[in-house]
């Protein structure tokens, strides 16, 4: 490993060596004391503060401990700045220094020393608006529709909730994190509190020693030995020195600097995940990159972050928001009533309509994308909408988005067609379906979803969504439609394709994502490496399989740089796995155990290694452990019942396959395996399970013919028309499906029917080529009979 690790290390990163030494913010007062004021009192400049007594004297007391959990919590302000008292339901009280403070605008967090040199955020928070205290991991929980899965409150404990682990890069500046393996520990240290100065401009010792210099000589400072936005950077670098910290999404490297591309050294998440709602609409998170990146006017490369905001994140147009908006829309602003519909009396502005505000855990947040409202959108996915966030649902702002009223919503749909027109929000509502198929698994919509993938109203955030959720798609159509992807003018894009080509082993497959290990953007690199991992390159040219060598070690750096978190370990059991090399990847999910004991995904692959390796004992002690987790996973029972069926445990199995079927009726593997068993012994539900199976995943054929063959078994063969029937209509059976029907018509004597049914083979634009000639073939001597 240590030739990949090498071989990894050259990057693009900007050399600041010119620059010399980070300085502090102290060091700029000299001469920029008023952008040192304006920064120093920014939301920037206070990202993290020391807890000290006039920072105390802005709060308001606690006048009661809240309970979090099964403790009681009370903050107590001192001549020192202030402590942290928890009470146990035993009575033992124990006590905690308030070190830091971070946040401000919306809420404080407040860190606290914890063993090893981890600081935690504390179970109490502090809302700035209303003077109050609540529990703030409680406060995180997303306010999800009734019926999908709910979330649930981390234990304020939490690794996600410690600071040296999860949220120091946006709250510090020049950050060493010290981070020990060996015992789990931290000597973590920063040059300040804050994002200051250097972090966009880069160290200022060469500025500030050729600034005194000039000074000294009476000249002009020609040369600032500094990086400056305007004068160094483009617009997409400028938007990329923003994107870390407004986003959510994965960290690839840990060496970015201003100046570089966000795709060279971070991915990103989209509306695959639930944190946002299926027509594009955050919950009101920090997660403004992705929206941005569906901002039509940032797309055109019309509109940079610092036109409405300053370095110091401030937004420049707060006297008079519609400015913002000019020069591009200068009609619409001159006649902002006459377009919003608004009297003037109302004080609408343009943000209020396109850039409405929500918030989760009390934090507000304007959307990005600048898209209309649509109420319609509101009806049909439950998002919230500006309209309704005025008339008359303020309160839904702040996370509540159930509390839009059907009644209101329809109001406002009502209006909004009238005055745009009834096709206005046609294009979210279109988005808003195509994902929402793919969430549900409506892969029967495969063709619909795949033509707008295709689509040029399919941008970039909606492209990455639907690739990662074409991921749990069972057909083998999607698989071109994917590959295509792989030459979007996005690299995002590009790099989605990539990662979910991992399952494709077809040679033109492997060939795009050869090519893909060549990439301008490392994030495609990676993706690509990830994707090739475990293939036969020895065919391919030397060219070729250098440039995936080098992506190879790029994207095994990827996987060590976060050696306190769990994933990573995790992720380096699956790469050694893949590798083919069962004991690294053993100890790897091992250690991703002892940093995470709560979670099921180490144990279940490490069950899977063991299996593989033919240690069915261990194997299922991993997955016991498992169960203890998740009692109702269905990957966790699904994989139990195949061992107890290994170890002649049927009912235990049946049990187990039960259990993954309550959870997830849709798993046709278990309603396969369930079947099985069931109609071995001819009971009537094995059948339907078996049919279930069948029908779910038309394009196996084991599944079929099992089928089948236990129909024949219980001298039930007559059924066997109707389930091959069945399995056609779902337009994606196997080749065997409809020859079987054909043949079965043809001993019949039912030439039409035979003739049929090959016509349907040949016009299934889902079979392979040569199956669609064979059916052509059949139908024409059937016809010249």
């Amino acid at each position: 490993m240590s030739s990949i690790l090498a071989a990894g290390l050259s990057s693009h990163a900007i050399d600041f060596t010119d620059q010399g030494e980070y300085l502090g913010s102290s060091d700029c007062i000299g001469c920029h004391e008023r952008f040192y004021e304006l920064w120093s009192t920014s939301h920037h400049g206070k990202a993290m503060e020391a807890f000290s007594v006039s920072l105390a004297k802005t709060l308001e007391p606690m006048k009661e401990p809240i309970q979090v959990g099964e403790e009681k919590f009370i903050v107590e302000f001192d001549e020192h700045g202030g402590i942290l008292r928890s009470i146990s339901p035993c009575g033992a009280e124990k006590t905690w220094r308030l070190r830091f403070s971070f946040g401000g605008r919306n809420v404080r967090y407040f860190l606290i020393p914890m063993d090893k040199g981890k600081l935690q955020v504390a179970p109490v928070a502090y809302y700035v608006h209303q003077g109050k205290w609540y529990d703030s991991a409680g406060s995180m929980v997303r306010n999800f529709l009734e019926g999908e899965p709910q979330d649930e409150a981390l234990h304020w404990t939490d690794r996600q909730l410690t600071f040296n682990t999860s949220c120091h890069d946006c709250h510090v500046s020049q950050l060493e994190k010290n981070y020990n393996p060996e015992d789990d520990s931290y000597t973590t240290t920063w040059k300040e509190p804050g994002i200051n100065c250097e972090t966009c401009h880069g160290p200022a010792e060469a500025h500030v020693k050729a600034a005194e210099e000039a000074a000294a000589k009476g000249e002009e400072l020609k040369d600032l030995k500094l990086l400056t936005f305007h004068g160094d950077l483009n617009l997409a670098q400028r938007d990329a020195t923003c994107g870390p910290c407004h986003a959510k999404g994965t960290i690839l490297t840990r060496d970015f600097t201003p100046g570089e591309l966000y795709f060279d050294h971070y991915d990103l998440t989209s509306y695959e995940d639930r944190d946002f709602w299926p027509d594009g609409r955050d919950l009101g998170e920090n997660y403004t990159q992705t929206g941005w990146m569906a901002n039509s006017c940032s797309i055109a490369g019309e509109l940079e972050c610092i036109h409405c905001h300053t370095s110091s994140g401030r937004f420049r147009f707060k006297d008079n928001p519609t400015q913002a908006c000019l020069p591009c829309h200068k009609k619409r602003v001159e006649n902002i009533h006459l377009h919003s519909h608004h009297a003037a009396e109302t004080g609408v502005t343009c943000i209020d309509c396109h850039m409405p505000v929500t918030a989760q855990a009390f934090m507000s947040r304007s959307d990005h994308t600048f898209r209309p409202p649509s109420p319609a959108a509101s009806l049909e996915f439950g998002s919230p909408n500006a309209c309704n966030l005025c008339h008359h649902d303020k309160d839904a702002m702040w996370g509540d988005f159930k509390a839009h009223k059907k009644e209101d919503m329809e109001w406002a749909d009502q209006h909004v067609k009238e005055w745009f027109g009834t096709d206005s929000g046609a294009p979210i509502l279109e988005l808003g379906r195509i994902i929402q198929f793919c969430r549900v698994g409506n892969w029967d919509k495969l063709p619909e979803i795949l033509t707008y993938l295709d689509s040029p109203q399919c941008d970039s955030p909606s492209a990455v969504a639907i690739l990662r959720l074409l991921n749990n798609c069972p057909h083998t159509e999607k698989w071109p439609a994917i590959r295509k992807q792989l030459e979007n003018k996005h690299e995002w894009v590009r790099a989605t394709a990539a990662a979910s080509l991992q399952y494709c082993l077809a040679p033109e497959t492997t060939k795009g994502l050869l090519k893909a290990t060549s990439d301008r953007y490392r994030t495609v690199r990676i993706r690509a490496a990830g994707a090739l991992l475990d293939r036969d390159l020895s065919g391919y040219s030397k060219e070729e399989q250098a440039a995936y060598e080098k992506a190879h070690a790029e994207y095994w750096n990827s996987l060590i740089i976060f050696p306190d978190r769990w994933s990573s370990h995790y992720n380096q059991g699956i790469y050694h796995d893949r590798m083919g090399d069962p004991e690294k990847s053993l100890a790897a999910y091992e250690k991703s155990m002892e940093l995470r004991n709560d979670v099921i995904q180490p144990l279940i692959n490490a069950s899977m290694v063991h299996a593989r390796s033919g240690n069915s004992t261990n194997a299922y002690e991993m997955l016991q452990k498992a169960l203890t987790i998740e009692p109702e996973n269905p990957m966790v029972n699904f994989n139990i019942a195949l061992l107890d069926a290994e170890f002649g445990k049927l009912d235990e199995a049946e049990k187990h396959l039960r259990a993954t079927l309550k959870t997830d009726p849709q798993m046709a593997q278990a309603a396969y395996n369930l079947g099985v068993l069931l109609a071995r012994d001819n009971k009537p539900e094995g059948f339907q399970w078996l049919e279930s199976a069948a029908v779910l995943v038309p394009g196996n054929w084991n599944y079929t013919s099992s089928y089948l063959y236990f129909l024949s078994q219980a001298g039930r063969a007559a059924e066997t028309e109707s389930v091959l029937q069945k399995v056609i209509e779902t337009g994606n059976a196997t080749p065997e499906t409809y020859f079987m029907l054909a043949n079965n018509y043809q001993r019949e004597g039912r030439i039409a029917e035979a003739i049929e049914t090959y016509k349907k083979a040949k016009l299934n634009p889902n079979l392979p080529m040569e199956a669609k000639r064979a059916a052509a073939q059949q139908e024409q001597q059937l016809r010249a009979q």
